[in-house]
């Protein structure tokens, strides 16, 4: 009798238990879990080849120009047709961008000194001047700044310091800030940053324009100026009596 109700007991308890579980190891062999994987590995594929490297530029941009090592002078504006980038001599090869820089700044500088050289020939020997009393000085202007009173020499002189200190500041590094005969890397040859009339382009290529007559111009005007200059001194006449005029 115990052994009929002992049996009768063991079966009503197997009728209440679970079904036995997989393994791991069959869960993972199964097909569903590989098909995730398989597609969870070609959407990884897929945003890797989608990611693009942004890389930081090496050289800043400053009035839509950005320096190129590949391009002579690193590509600033002056190849000018019909020459293009002419540099016979050789002064700004294998130069760093700091000395390209540095000629090209010193470029303009001259060439905007030397077409209000080639000006103040004309004006000086041919227009009445405050300096002479509004009279025609009809003295060659290579002999004429001996001849200028000091009291209108010095004001000049310091127009002339006063404006070359804040070219200096503005462009130049600070003795002690770094290499001598420096110009800051943010600082554009020649964009002193004056404009009184508005006329600098705000879009990249007007401004390339705009660099390419300016010193088109410069470059003429000191062949002007130091021809003036050679003539005055070998026949002592004015450049406009020299002309006939």
């Amino acid at each position: 009798m115990k052994l009929a109700l002992i049996a009768s007991l063991a079966g009503s308890a197997a009728a209440f238990t679970s079904a036995p579980v997989k393994s791991s190891s069959a869960l993972y062999m199964s097909e569903t879990p590989t098909a995730v994987e398989e597609t969870v590995e070609e959407t990884v594929v897929a945003i890797e080849e989608e990611i693009v490297v942004v890389e930081e530029p090496k050289y800043m941009t400053i009035n839509g120009w950005t320096a190129d090592e590949n391009k002579p002078l690193y590509g600033l504006p002056g190849a000018i047709a019909p020459l293009g980038f002419f540099d016979p001599l050789g002064f700004s090869k294998d130069v760093e961008l700091t000395g390209a820089k540095r000629l090209r700044e010193a470029e303009i500088m001259h060439g905007r000194v030397a077409m209000m050289a080639t000006v103040g020939y004309l004006i000086g020997e041919s227009t009445p001047t405050i300096t002479y009393g509004m009279d025609v000085h009809h003295t060659i202007a290579n002999n004429q700044i001996p001849e200028v009173p000091g009291t209108v020499l010095f004001p000049f002189f310091l127009a002339i310091n006063i404006s070359e200190a804040l070219r200096a500041s503005r462009g130049w590094v600070e003795p002690g800030m770094g290499p001598v005969f420096t110009l800051r890397e943010n600082y554009y040859p020649g964009d002193i940053g004056f404009d009184p009339l508005g006329l600098k382009p705000n879009d990249a290529e007007g401004f390339v324009n705009m660099q390419n007559r300016e010193i088109s111009n410069g470059r003429l005007a000191m062949f002007a100026a130091a021809g003036m200059c050679v003539q005055e001194q070998i026949n002592g006449k004015g450049i406009l009596e020299n002309l006939g005029f």
